[in-house]
């Protein structure tokens, strides 16, 4: 048994360095190309690591790559709330800047115990992460003996991630979990062994000028 987390690609909000939880953000041109090098090298992952099972955010940056991929390898997939990206309330979609611009406070606040205050209109870390143990917990008798493909983002997979690993929450930081990433956990007998963490050649990608 293996999960497959993949991060999404890079999208404007990420070029712009904003909090973008459950906000929509379209790929930047670079982006998109990410994302068809991606697509590519999860349809020959599947070759080595067939995927039994096919998980995806709702939100369209990590959808749209779970769809692609579901497309190529003629597979259903099924979308899932609780894949979201951390929900940032009222600092969703704002720049560092920004946010503290609207409520220094509460960003402060915020920032001195991210894993346990609420952002009013959101939630906290702890939430979050328990969130995803949640959806880890209801699928391990399903998921049992399959191979597993998650998209969705940083959040989502720096929590699935540490989870799998029985790892406490802060530990998260020290995986890097770049746009694009594939991360690869095996699991015999629910026990979680990082496999791999890498991302495709995304440097070898030229744009027209």
């Amino acid at each position: 048994m293996k999960y497959i987390l993949v991060r999404h690609v890079e999208t404007f909000g990420n070029a712009e360095h904003r909090l973008n939880g459950h906000t929509e953000s379209d790929y930047t041109a670079f982006g998109v190309r990410m994302k068809e090098m991606l697509v590519d090298e999860l349809v020959a992952l599947n070759k080595k690591i067939p995927f039994d099972e096919i998980y995806v955010s709702p939100i369209s940056r990590a959808y749209k790559i779970g769809e692609a991929v579901a497309e190529r390898l003629d597979r259903p997939f099924t979308p899932d709330d609780r894949l979201k990206e951390f929900n940032f309330g009222i600092f969703d979609g704002l720049t560092a800047d920004e946010a503290m611009a609207l409520d220094k406070k509460m960003w402060d606040t915020w920032m001195d115990d991210y894993n346990h205050v609420t952002l009013p209109g959101g939630e906290n870390y702890t939430d979050y992460h328990n969130r995803m143990s949640a959806f880890l917990a209801e699928h391990a008798a399903v998921h049992a003996h399959k191979n597993v493909l998650i998209v969705a983002h940083g959040g989502t997979v720096h929590s699935l991630l540490v989870n799998l690993l029985d790892l406490p929450l802060q530990s998260k930081w020290h995986f890097n979990i770049k746009l694009g990433s594939i991360t690869v956990v095996d699991c015999p007998e629910g026990f979680g062994m990082l496999e791999a963490l890498y991302t495709p050649d995304y440097d070898s990608i030229k744009l027209n000028p």
